[in-house]
């Protein structure tokens, strides 16, 4: 029996195992890939052990993803086990479950732990729209599966846009709330959320209905997690990105910094030629034009800085046929039989 290494806090690596603990956030990602390289030599499959982590926020599940794409490379399975049942929910909420295959329930599952709750979506197999806002269309949410990174077609990209609201005094949990109260009206005019009445909760669907140079789009997304000081969007099939976009705020330095961060790969081939073209664009202008109008809600004219990178640059073949539930199509044709009379 080999000895445990320690890679970083809250990962180790024991007989081929890479064993978390503690909290699954972004401070994991160096010590996964570290892990990963050192268990993976020789092996096709390599299983990570959760029965000791505690809790996970959606930069985990971006952790989780970037070290999917590792394996997906050299063509290693990853495989979890040890998971509770809060653990196991979140990864079928997430659809995570495609990319690191789960022990089957009950096999090695941690006793006592209680169903997904709190911050989390509960996983549903098919996003229902109860009641349609005034004014909003529901084309292509409803009865439609969410989509993460795994179920997207281009090449993953990590974009994350930050900005400081110098001299704001105001803790990050408020700054959050007015977010989420003030989210529609934050957008550029072209863009028109519709939350739910019950706001941005987690497991509530915000409908989206926008104008782009391609024609109306009807899309929406689920709020997959939200608690105090941050929350997170999925995307539905047919949403011109699959995966998810967070949000959040916290204090450097003596400042608050809000941040949007993009997880996410284009849905099919026609969306990826759209983002060469200029969707990308239009899409930084989107965000920066959220934060620098959640800024001047603080009185703040604050400047947006952008980091991105591509995390997986493939192309995912086998889910070209993602263009079936192209909302963009979709929308075009919606559109057409509604001037039509139909």
């Amino acid at each position: 029996m080999t000895a445990s290494v320690i890679t970083e806090p809250g990962v180790t690596t024991r007989d081929g195992v890479i064993a978390l603990a503690g909290d699954i956030t972004s401070r994991v990602t160096n010590g996964l890939m570290e892990a990963y390289d050192r268990v993976s030599r020789d092996r096709k499959a390599v299983r990570l052990d959760f029965s000791g982590a505690n809790r996970m926020d959606v930069s985990g599940l971006n952790a989780l993803i970037k070290l999917h794409e590792r394996a997906k490379t050299r063509r290693v399975r990853l495989e979890a086990t040890g998971l509770s049942l809060l653990f196991r929910d979140i990864f079928r909420a997430s659809r995570l479950d495609e990319a690191i295959m789960p022990d089957p329930p009950g096999v090695t599952d941690r006793a006592g732990e209680a169903p997904a709750a709190g911050p989390w979506a509960a996983p549903v197999q098919r996003l229902r729209v109860k009641d349609v806002p005034e004014g909003a269309v529901s084309h292509n949410v409803d009865g439609l599966a969410v989509a993460g990174p795994v179920q997207g077609f281009g090449r993953l990209w990590e974009k994350t846009y930050r900005m400081r609201l110098t001299g704001v005094d105001a803790d990050p949990s408020d700054v959050v709330r007015v977010w989420k109260e003030h989210f529609p009206e934050l957008q550029p005019r072209e863009n028109r959320f519709f939350p739910t009445p019950s706001g941005i909760a987690p497991g509530e669907v915000v409908l989206i209905n926008a104008s782009t140079p391609a024609g109306p789009l009807y899309t929406g997304v689920q709020v997959l997690y939200a608690d105090r000081e941050s929350f997170a969007f999925i995307t539905p099939q047919g949403h011109p990105e699959a995966g998810w976009v967070s949000f959040d705020a916290c204090e450097e330095q003596g400042a608050i910094v809000v941040r949007v961060q993009g997880f996410a790969r284009a849905s099919d081939p026609l969306y990826e030629l759209g983002f060469e073209l200029m969707g990308s664009r239009m899409q930084e202008g989107i965000w920066r034009h959220v934060l620098v109008s959640l800024g001047r809600l603080f009185g703040v004219e604050g400047y947006v800085n952008l980091e991105k990178s591509c995390v997986g640059n493939d192309f995912q073949w086998e889910r070209a046929g993602n263009v079936w539930y192209n909302a963009q199509i979709r929308s075009a044709g919606y559109a057409l039989m509604r001037l039509a009379g139909l």
